[in-house]
This record gives structure tokens, C-alpha cells and sequence, in this order.
């Protein structure tokens, strides 16, 4: 009979604890919201990523050229348009993402706060 008491206090004890401690654990798993948990960027983190992608389109505008060669390629384009047009296509994006790249670069600090930091180019980075 002492055996029986003695675990009849045990499942007792085990009852109050899960009684105690569960709901807390249900309430904060209802409570969890992912969308109040992340934290919009701030100001000069948005400038600071502005002067990365300009950073990166400087140092990477040149890769323009064998990137839109391999994407003809892929495309199936003939031999000629692959010698031919492909070289000037690449360097014309190569152009236009470096000088790109130096107006993000240098217009970084001096951006209006309003101002969306979105990328002028799609993508924002080559690679």
C-alpha cells in the first residue's frame, strides 16, 4: 500500500509541474508571429547595401560580357551572332552596370530617406 501512495505522489507532483509549465510553452507558440520577429532594415543599413551593390557592379561589370555570351550560347543562337553581337551586347551591359555601380557608389550618403533603395539594374548583382 506504501508503494501505492508513494507513486500515486509522484504522478501527482509530475501532474502540478505539466500543469504549472505547459501553458506557457502553448501560449508562446500561439503568441509567435514571423512577421512582428523581423526587423526592417534601417536607413544605414539600406545605405549600406547601396554601397555594396555599386561596389560589386564596379569591381564585376566586366563579367557582363561572358555571361550574356554563355546565356546566347544556351539560347541556341548561330555561331555568327555568338562571334558578331554577343561580344558588343556584353559590353554594352558592362558599360551600363559599371557606370551604374559608380552612381550607386557616390550616391549613397546623399540619398533621400524616402527614397526606395531598390537596384536600378535587374538583376541587382551579376553573380
Amino acid at each position: 500500500m506504501r508503494n501505492a501512495s508513494k507513486s500515486w505522489v509522484k504522478v501527482l507532483a509530475v501532474a502540478i509541474i505539466l500543469g504549472i509549465f505547459a501553458p506557457t510553452y502553448v501560449a508562446i507558440a500561439e503568441s509567435y508571429d514571423p512577421d512582428q520577429m523581423i526587423v526592417p532594415p534601417t536607413g544605414f543599413e539600406k545605405r549600406l547595401t547601396k554601397l555594396g551593390r555599386g561596389l560589386s557592379n564596379v569591381l564585376l561589370g566586366w563579367a557582363e560580357i561572358p555571361v550574356t555570351f554563355d546565356k546566347k550560347l544556351k539560347e541556341g543562337k548561330p555561331l555568327g551572332y555568338l562571334i558578331g553581337v554577343a561580344p558588343v551586347l556584353g559590353t554594352t551591359r558592362a558599360v551600363l552596370r559599371t557606370s551604374t555601380g559608380v552612381f550607386e557608389m557616390f550616391t549613397f550618403p546623399v540619398t533621400d530617406p524616402e527614397v526606395n533603395f531598390e537596384a536600378v539594374l535587374e538583376p541587382a548583382y551579376i553573380f
